[in-house]
């Protein structure tokens, strides 16, 4: 049975050396398993020191089982692994019965991913400093022409510099979303989506929050930026006058508006990277919306507002009553 389990498996005493190993966890090595029987388990295991075995050894109860992610190193191989280590006595002898599976596929993707997060974190950088700087100097001139002149192709540079800034702010937060949600506090929903609204342009639209207030456990910075994104997108896609509801559910809360809804077939795109139903529309802000509900492990759902408008369900949500 051992052998076929097709992970590795390792036996060793209270000496500290293996009386056994299958194949499988010789194969890590490219060693047959008589290579490894007697050796000492420090010496494949480099983050178990020699003179701390015997304090090791007697921390475990008979029936104790630990997991754990290390390094073996064996033949000039080393190879990252997870391992499950059980203390069982036989005959009045007890023995540690360890299974080792290789994540060496595992560990070099999340290295990856934490290199392709540095690269993002530079490119949030030069998207904060070097681009938004000149931006920020033509938005300043078109102002001062627009005091002196007054034509419809300035107006049309204004309105393409405010896209600009949108498209810089939003690739931004799109660089930064994927970042670990920090520490999870009490937050006061309706308090926190006022902040939201005050933040997002909408000088006509009308945010109506009916319920009581409410706490949640949340991330609250990364909470308020998915309450300014769903404003956003409420007025950019239901017009300046939109009316925004922010309601608490059973499991969590939901923003809806009166706009003109979000078709059936288009509602599993929406969460894209860069899709937009609309011309006008970047597609990021939905994106990071779901970046951020996952990182809290909630689910977003899409369904239709009462107004006939979009709605967007947060569930999974934890209440702080």
């Amino acid at each position: 049975m051992v052998e076929s389990v097709g992970v590795g498996v390792g036996i060793y005493g209270e000496d500290g050396r293996y009386t056994y190993v299958n194949q499988s966890y010789a194969d890590l090595f490219g060693v047959a398993p008589s290579a490894l029987i007697g050796r000492p388990l420090w010496e494949v295991v480099p983050a178990i020191e020699a003179a701390d075995f015997d304090e090791y050894w007697e921390s475990f109860e008979d029936g104790d089982t630990r997991e754990a992610e290390t390094r073996h190193t064996h033949n000039g191989r080393t190879v990252p692994v997870a391992t499950v280590t059980t203390q069982r006595s036989i005959g009045g002898t007890s023995y540690h019965f360890g299974t080792i599976k290789d994540i060496s596929v595992r560990k070099a993707r999340e290295q990856e991913i934490e290199r392709q997060n540095e690269r993002l974190e530079n490119f949030a950088s030069i998207v904060s400093h070097d681009l938004r700087n000149p931006l920020n100097v033509a938005q300043g001139y078109i102002e001062m022409l627009q005091e002196d002149i007054s034509r419809d192709e300035l107006r049309l540079v204004d309105n393409a510099l405010d896209r600009m800034g949108v498209l810089i702010t939003e690739l931004l937060e799109l660089a930064q979303s994927d970042r670990e949600i920090g520490e999870v506090t009490s937050v006061a929903l309706t308090a926190l989506a006022e902040d939201a609204w005050r933040n997002v342009s909408t000088p006509e639209a009308e945010l109506d929050i009916p319920f009581g207030d409410r706490r949640v456990m949340a991330d609250e910075s990364r909470l308020q930026q998915l309450f300014e994104n769903l404003f956003r997108n409420a007025v950019e896609h239901g017009g300046s006058d939109v009316r925004v509801t922010v309601e608490a559910t059973d499991d969590g809360f939901s923003v809806a508006d009166d706009g003109p809804g979000i078709p059936r077939g288009k509602r599993d795109r929406v969460f894209e990277t860069g899709y937009t139903t609309e011309g006008t529309g970047t597609g990021f802000g939905l994106s990071i919306v779901q970046q951020i509900v996952a990182g809290h492990n909630w689910e977003v759902r899409i369904a239709e507002s009462a107004d006939g408008g979009a709605r967007f369900e947060i569930a999974g949500v934890e209440f702080d009553e």
